[in-house]
């Protein structure tokens, strides 16, 4: 069974088209989320160590700081926050608060932990004022005082969730337990606090601060690792909102040890919310992408395979000899290089098969003419020896008799009768020749023009008045004297000279013989009528043969060469005319036209 093109071209491209959207889906299914997860690590980490580099050389401002910390938030959802040795946060202005107790003792109480978190409210709402009463409980490590209790006149804190320390550069100490839990009274000696446009409470700040107390848990030891392992990472699940976040952990070391800590948290949910949403819309893009898949292949098959169609139609036209049908793509690609040499190849084969049937044509006429050569020449010899054959046998009958001397008185009578045999073989040959010539193919006529009826005229003359017959001549003629025709004036009088003579030698005694010139708009009729016995109707067509005589009685002292019919429809053929010989009611009448002569 035949296979379309177009079929196998829209099947294979829909199968691949749906086999590169499978993968697509497939891909971003399995793949996508992990890859912008790494991709997003990876792009935070590289900005997290250039941000470390320029922090480590103290080019930054405050306002550099903090706009630092603002673009990796917008540009990169990552909340940034640096914290020193004992976990205090470091912000573009620090805000604290110190307490000069009831025995004189001055206690530094840091609180930009506090007000960086969701617990910024409660703690302005103290209201705490420099000169006011207050109570603080909490624990001291070194020179720092971490609150997890403040109490003034206005309200109360209190940390509801206590735990270490949320940094600790080392695995020791790092339990409460450890810690000194005390209890502070006095009055505020020295206040930073933030003013309304100097804070802003952040959740993702709040998280990163959650995960950052998470991450101590672990009770990693940076000792562990080398620079060219920062930063570390590590999961973090917000408990509160259920997002998943990716933390950086960078530490700065000094020649004293590690310092600071560089924290830097991104959300994964973005890549999550759209994996949940991708996943419903996939299916809906399937069915899309499939409908477009189809159209799409089932255009560009019939596309591609239409001048392909167009190309196969035309070869089969080609194998069918069939040269008309012509390849019309316009394009400049190999399609259309190929139709272009396709339709060169037509017409290069056709111009070839043109001059092969020509030349096949010319060779068939040659071989034609070659036999008719051969058969021309068979039938004169034929002919010759058919018509030579009697009268030779009279020569040679009367010349016996002259040399054996049998009858003396009629020698006279003998050596006419030889005379007059030797003239008749002398016209046969002479008429053979003539035949011969003109049936050769080879004679060219010499067409010239001339006034046919001054050579009707000339030739009647000749016929009726200078031979011995009862018979007349008549011309009638419509034309003017003057009236040209094409042809060669010779053989066209041999023709009326010819027939003119059957005319007469059949033609009914004493009667007149017409000879008729009609104008028939670009040609002249020309016909000859005698009186006399119609010509059988199955031998009319055999009056042009060579030989051949109607009324086989008559001898050849009065029934001529039996060449001149032949040799009159060879003429007329060669005029591109026709001659033609009809029965009337009364007679006989031969006729034929020539054209006439255009003056160009």
């Amino acid at each position: 069974m035949k296979k379309s093109i177009v079929r196998k071209l829209f099947l294979s491209i829909t199968v691949l088209l749906i086999v590169f959207l499978m993968i697509v889906f497939v891909g971003q299914s399995v793949f996508l989320q992990g890859f912008y997860t790494k991709k997003k690590i990876d792009i935070v980490s590289e900005e997290l160590k250039e941000f470390v580099h320029t922090y480590e050389k103290g080019n930054l401002s405050d306002k550099q700081f903090q706009n630092e910390l603002t673009r990796f938030f917008t540009k990169y959802n990552t909340s940034l926050a640096v914290l020193d040795r004992k976990g205090i946060l470091k912000a573009e202005n620090n805000f604290d608060l110190t307490v000069q107790t009831t025995t004189g003792k001055k206690v530094y109480v840091p609180l930009n932990n506090l007000l960086y978190s969701d617990q910024i409210e409660e703690i302005l709402s103290l209201r705490i004022r420099e000169n006011e009463n207050i109570v603080i409980r909490g624990y001291i490590e070194d020179d720092y005082f971490i609150p997890m209790y403040i109490k003034t006149k206005f309200g109360e804190w209190k940390e509801e969730n206590p735990s270490a320390n949320p940094v600790k550069l080392s695995t020791q100490n790092n339990d409460l337990n450890d810690l000194i839990n005390i209890e502070i009274k006095g009055k505020v000696v020295d206040l930073h606090l933030p003013l309304a446009n100097q804070y802003s409470y952040s959740a993702q700040m709040n998280s990163l601060m959650q995960a950052i107390t998470e991450w101590t848990k672990s009770n990693e030891d940076f000792s562990n690792y080398t620079v060219k392992d920062y930063p570390l990472t590590f999961n973090y699940l917000d408990k509160v909102n259920g997002l998943d976040n990716k933390v950086l952990i960078y530490p700065l070391k000094t020649e004293q040890g590690y310092n600071e800590v560089i924290f830097a948290m991104t959300s994964l949910q973005p890549v999550n919310e759209a994996m949940y949403v991708l996943k419903d819309f996939y299916l809906y893009a399937f069915m899309i992408g499939l409908l477009l898949i189809i159209v799409v292949s089932f255009y560009y098959s019939k596309v591609i395979t239409k001048p392909l169609l167009k190309l196969n139609a035309v070869t089969n036209q080609l194998a069918k000899l069939n040269f008309n049908e012509k390849i019309n793509i316009q394009s400049e690609d190999e399609i259309g290089e190929l139709s272009k040499s396709i339709n060169t190849l037509s017409e290069n084969l056709a111009l070839t098969i043109d001059n092969l049937q020509q030349a096949n044509e010319r060779l068939i006429k040659d071989i034609e003419k070659e036999k008719q050569l051969e058969q021309t020449r068979k039938e004169f010899i034929s002919g010759v020896s058919h018509e030579l054959k009697t009268p030779l046998s009279i020569v040679q009958s009367y010349a016996e008799g002259l040399k054996d001397g049998l009858n003396i008185e009629k020698n006279g009578y003998y050596a006419d009768v030889i005379l007059e045999e030797v003239d008749r073989m002398n016209d046969l040959v002479v008429d053979m020749l003539e035949l011969s010539k003109l049936q050769s193919g080879t004679y060219k006529l010499k067409s010239e023009p001339f006034l046919i009826v001054e050579s009707a005229l000339n030739v009647i003359n000749r016929i009726c008045d200078h031979k011995k017959t009862h018979n007349g001549c008549k011309l009638i003629s419509n034309l003017e004297e003057d009236t040209l025709v094409s042809g060669e004036k010779r053989r066209i009088e041999q023709v009326l000279i010819n027939i003119l003579s059957n005319a007469i030698h059949y033609g009914k005694p004493g009667s007149d013989i017409i000879v008729n010139l009609k104008d028939d708009h670009d040609r002249i009729n020309i016909s000859i009528f005698n009186e006399g016995n119609p010509i059988p109707a199955d031998k009319i067509d055999k009056i042009w043969d060579r030989f051949y005589r109607i009324d086989e009685s008559r001898n050849r002292q009065s029934g001529g060469t039996g060449l001149g019919l032949a040799i009159v429809k060879t003429i007329v053929d060669l005029h591109h005319s026709k001659i033609n010989v009809h029965n009337k009611e009364d007679g006989v009448e031969f006729s034929f036209f020539l054209k006439k002569f255009q003056n160009s």
